[in-house]
């Protein structure tokens, strides 16, 4: 099933209906977007960010990580990639 779709000037996108009806995507759904070489992967997210964002944050407490700890480590990823 595959469509084009236009990025807007602020980059932005719109998934076409029938894509978003297949997966039941709506306006609170979370989706995972990677590239990979050329192409972008989307993936439907069940898990609500805010709530993996907590279980971080609890797991970062209990090891005793700092958040400048966490902001190196994906600052050198970065550079990584």
């Amino acid at each position: 099933m595959t469509q084009i779709i236009k990025a807007t000037s602020k980059g932005q996108i719109t998934l076409p209906n029938k894509i978003r009806e297949r997966l039941g995507i709506d306006q609170d759904t979370y989706i995972a977007v990677d590239v990979i070489g050329d192409y972008v992967i989307m993936k439907k997210v069940d898990v609500k960010l805010k709530e993996i964002s907590k279980l971080f944050q609890k797991e970062a407490k209990r090891k005793k990580i700092s958040k400048k700890e966490i902001e190196e480590a994906i600052l050198e990823s970065r550079n990584e990639l």
